[in-house]
C-alpha cells in the first residue's frame, strides 16, 4: 500500500511582518541622517543597500522557516547546501570559474524557488568560512539565493528542460550575479560615487564572461546526471500538502 505525506499548510504568523517592519524603521533612521549631515548622503544610501540586501535574506529564511518541511526535507536542503559549498573551494584558484552558479540553478529547478534560495545563501555563506567572509558575503547570499528563486520559478512552468535551454538559463544567471557582485563592489568600495560606476563594471565585466561562459561548460557536461540525481532525491523526499483530507484516504493511512 502506497504511503500518503499528509500535512496541512502553514499559517502566516507575525514573523512574517518583521522583515517589513525592520525595512521601514532602517529605512527612516538613514533618511534621518541624510537631513541632519547631508554631506554623508552616499555613505548613508550605501548603508541603506545592504541593509535593504540582509533584510531581503532574513524574509527569505523567515518564510522557510514557516512553511510544513519535513526533518528530512530539511536535512536535505542543508546537504545539498554543503555539497556545492564545497564545489566551490578547489575552483578557487581560477578567477569566477565555479560550478555553484549551475548546481544551485538545478536545485531550483527541481526543488522549487524557496529551497533554491536556501541552498544559494547557504553555499555562499559556508564556503566563505574557507575562503573568507565581508561586506560581500550578504551580495554572494543574496545573489545565488536568486539564481535559485529564478531557477525554481522556471522550473515551476517548464518541468523539462533541454540541456541546450538549460545552459542558457545558467549562462544569464551566472552574467546576473556578477552583475549584482558588481553592484555590491561599488555600494560598499566607492560609496555609489557615480564617477566610479562604468569602471567598476568594466573591471568586472572579464570575470562576468569567465563566469557565464563556466556555467555554460558546467551545464553541457554535467546537467543530465545532476538532474537526474535531484529528480531522484527530489522523488523521495517529496510530500502533498492539503487542505482537507478525504477520509477514504485517512483509513488507508
Amino acid at each position: 500500500m502506497e504511503t500518503v505525506n499528509v500535512r496541512p499548510h502553514s499559517p502566516v504568523t507575525y514573523k512574517s511582518a518583521v522583515p517589513m517592519i525592520t525595512t521601514i524603521l532602517v529605512g527612516a533612521f538613514i533618511l534621518y541622517l541624510t537631513f541632519i549631515d547631508s554631506s554623508n548622503l552616499r555613505t548613508y544610501a550605501a548603508l541603506l543597500t545592504n541593509a535593504f540586501m540582509l533584510l531581503l535574506l532574513v524574509t527569505f529564511f523567515g518564510r522557510f522557516e514557516e512553511t510544513s518541511v519535513s526533518s528530512k526535507e530539511v536535512a536535505l536542503i542543508g546537504i545539498l547546501g554543503a555539497i556545492i559549498a564545497a564545489s566551490r573551494i578547489p575552483f578557487a584558484a581560477i578567477p569566477s570559474v565555479q560550478p555553484c552558479t549551475f548546481l544551485i540553478m538545478a536545485v531550483g529547478l527541481v526543488f522549487g524557488p524557496l529551497a533554491g534560495f536556501m541552498v544559494g545563501g547557504t553555499t555562499a555563506v559556508v564556503s566563505n568560512l574557507f575562503l573568507g567572509q565581508g561586506p560581500w558575503t550578504i551580495w554572494q547570499m543574496a545573489g545565488w539565493g536568486m539564481v535559485g528563486f529564478i531557477s525554481g520559478l522556471i522550473g515551476k512552468r517548464h518541468q523539462e528542460m533541454s540541456i541546450t535551454k538549460m545552459a542558457i538559463l545558467c549562462f544569464a544567471l551566472g552574467w546576473m550575479y556578477n552583475e549584482m557582485l558588481d553592484f555590491s563592489s561599488w555600494v560598499w568600495l566607492y560609496n555609489m560615487n557615480a564617477a566610479n560606476f562604468l569602471a567598476v563594471f568594466g573591471m568586472g565585466l572579464p570575470f562576468g564572461i569567465l563566469h557565464a561562459g563556466g556555467n555554460v561548460v558546467f551545464t553541457v557536461a554535467l546537467g543530465k546526471p545532476v538532474m537526474r540525481a535531484f529528480r531522484r532525491f527530489q522523488s523521495r523526499f517529496q510530500v502533498t500538502y492539503v487542505d482537507k483530507v478525504p477520509a477514504k484516504v485517512l483509513e488507508e493511512v
